[in-house]
Protein backbone atom coordinates (compact mmCIF):
# COMPACT_ATOMS: atom_id res chain seq x y z
CA UNK A 1 0.00 0.00 0.00
CA UNK A 2 1.46 2.81 -1.15
CA UNK A 3 0.35 6.97 0.05
CA UNK A 4 0.16 8.92 -2.96
CA UNK A 5 0.14 12.79 -3.45
CA UNK A 6 -2.37 13.47 -5.90
CA UNK A 7 -1.78 16.72 -8.20
CA UNK A 8 -4.59 18.54 -9.15
CA UNK A 9 -3.98 18.49 -12.21
CA UNK A 10 -4.77 14.72 -12.64
CA UNK A 11 -7.87 15.35 -10.67
CA UNK A 12 -9.37 18.30 -13.17
CA UNK A 13 -8.02 16.54 -16.17
CA UNK A 14 -10.91 13.80 -15.52
CA UNK A 15 -13.66 16.23 -14.15
CA UNK A 16 -12.68 18.96 -17.50
CA UNK A 17 -12.06 15.50 -20.13
CA UNK A 18 -9.20 17.17 -20.78
CA UNK A 19 -7.42 16.43 -23.70
CA UNK A 20 -3.84 18.17 -24.35
CA UNK A 21 -2.31 19.57 -27.85
CA UNK A 22 -0.92 15.78 -29.15
CA UNK A 23 -4.28 15.11 -28.83
CA UNK A 24 -3.64 12.76 -25.77
CA UNK A 25 -6.99 11.89 -23.48
CA UNK A 26 -5.28 12.88 -20.16
CA UNK A 27 -8.95 11.93 -18.46
CA UNK A 28 -8.76 8.13 -19.68
CA UNK A 29 -5.25 7.92 -18.54
CA UNK A 30 -6.22 9.57 -15.12
CA UNK A 31 -9.81 7.45 -14.69
CA UNK A 32 -7.15 4.28 -15.16
CA UNK A 33 -5.00 5.45 -12.55
CA UNK A 34 -7.95 5.82 -10.31
CA UNK A 35 -8.92 2.49 -11.12
CA UNK A 36 -5.31 1.06 -10.38
CA UNK A 37 -4.92 3.38 -6.79
CA UNK A 38 -8.09 1.47 -6.04
CA UNK A 39 -7.46 -2.36 -6.68
CA UNK A 40 -3.98 -1.93 -4.92
CA UNK A 41 -6.34 -0.58 -2.02
CA UNK A 42 -3.30 2.68 -1.86
CA UNK A 43 -4.16 5.95 -0.01
CA UNK A 44 -4.46 9.39 -1.80
CA UNK A 45 -3.52 12.11 -0.24
CA UNK A 46 -5.12 15.42 -0.52
CA UNK A 47 -3.92 18.53 0.25
CA UNK A 48 -5.49 22.00 0.67
CA UNK A 49 -3.75 22.94 -1.88
CA UNK A 50 -4.65 20.35 -4.16
CA UNK A 51 -8.86 21.86 -3.17
CA UNK A 52 -8.38 25.48 -3.45
CA UNK A 53 -6.83 24.81 -6.87
CA UNK A 54 -9.80 22.04 -8.06
CA UNK A 55 -12.12 24.91 -6.93
CA UNK A 56 -10.39 27.98 -8.61
CA UNK A 57 -10.32 25.73 -11.94
CA UNK A 58 -13.56 23.43 -11.56
CA UNK A 59 -15.29 25.64 -9.55
CA UNK A 60 -15.89 22.10 -7.33
CA UNK A 61 -16.46 23.04 -3.59
CA UNK A 62 -14.37 20.31 -1.58
CA UNK A 63 -17.31 18.43 -0.51
CA UNK A 64 -18.03 17.54 -3.82
CA UNK A 65 -14.57 16.21 -4.63
CA UNK A 66 -14.91 13.99 -1.62
CA UNK A 67 -18.10 12.84 -3.10
CA UNK A 68 -16.52 11.87 -6.30
CA UNK A 69 -13.96 10.25 -4.35
CA UNK A 70 -16.66 8.59 -2.29
CA UNK A 71 -18.42 7.10 -4.87
CA UNK A 72 -15.57 5.53 -6.66
CA UNK A 73 -14.80 3.97 -2.99
CA UNK A 74 -10.96 5.73 -2.78
CA UNK A 75 -9.32 5.97 0.50
CA UNK A 76 -8.41 9.16 1.68
CA UNK A 77 -5.98 10.95 3.34
CA UNK A 78 -6.73 14.72 3.83
CA UNK A 79 -3.70 17.11 4.30
CA UNK A 80 -4.48 20.29 6.89
CA UNK A 81 -1.31 22.36 6.60
CA UNK A 82 -1.24 25.02 9.25
CA UNK A 83 1.94 26.18 9.43
CA UNK A 84 4.24 27.84 6.75
CA UNK A 85 5.66 25.14 4.59
CA UNK A 86 9.71 24.76 3.73
CA UNK A 87 9.40 25.23 -0.19
CA UNK A 88 12.82 27.29 -0.72
CA UNK A 89 14.43 24.11 -1.73
CA UNK A 90 12.49 23.44 -4.21
CA UNK A 91 12.11 26.85 -5.46
CA UNK A 92 15.86 26.69 -5.76
CA UNK A 93 15.56 23.85 -7.90
CA UNK A 94 13.11 25.86 -10.44
CA UNK A 95 9.67 24.98 -8.99
CA UNK A 96 7.39 27.81 -9.36
CA UNK A 97 5.29 28.29 -5.65
CA UNK A 98 2.46 26.03 -5.66
CA UNK A 99 4.28 23.22 -7.41
CA UNK A 100 6.97 23.48 -4.31
CA UNK A 101 3.88 23.48 -2.02
CA UNK A 102 3.16 20.08 -3.04
CA UNK A 103 6.15 18.91 -2.94
CA UNK A 104 7.23 20.18 0.36
CA UNK A 105 3.57 18.94 1.43
CA UNK A 106 4.18 15.08 0.25
CA UNK A 107 7.43 14.86 1.38
CA UNK A 108 6.79 16.65 4.91
CA UNK A 109 3.66 13.71 5.25
CA UNK A 110 5.83 10.60 3.92
CA UNK A 111 4.24 10.35 1.00
CA UNK A 112 5.94 7.13 -1.66
CA UNK A 113 5.50 9.82 -4.32
CA UNK A 114 3.84 12.86 -6.42
CA UNK A 115 1.40 11.72 -9.32
CA UNK A 116 0.92 14.74 -11.83
CA UNK A 117 0.51 15.79 -15.55
CA UNK A 118 3.05 18.11 -14.97
CA UNK A 119 5.76 15.75 -15.22
CA UNK A 120 8.51 18.05 -16.29
CA UNK A 121 8.22 20.63 -13.53
CA UNK A 122 8.26 18.37 -11.07
CA UNK A 123 11.07 16.09 -12.47
CA UNK A 124 13.94 18.81 -11.33
CA UNK A 125 13.06 16.83 -7.31
CA UNK A 126 13.07 13.54 -8.07
CA UNK A 127 16.28 13.62 -5.60
CA UNK A 128 13.62 14.35 -3.40
CA UNK A 129 10.51 12.30 -3.69
CA UNK A 130 9.48 9.99 -6.98
CA UNK A 131 7.56 11.60 -9.62
CA UNK A 132 5.01 9.56 -11.77
CA UNK A 133 2.46 10.40 -14.89
CA UNK A 134 -0.53 8.85 -13.80
CA UNK A 135 -0.33 6.27 -16.94
CA UNK A 136 3.18 4.81 -15.32
CA UNK A 137 2.08 4.79 -11.69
Amino acid sequence: MKRVYLDSNVFISVVNEEINGRVRPLFIEARLFFNEVKKRGDILVLSELFFREVEKICYMRPEDVLAFFKQKGMRLEIIEEKENLNTWRFKQKGLHSSDAAHAAIAIKHSCDCIVTFNIKDFEKICAFIKIFLPADF
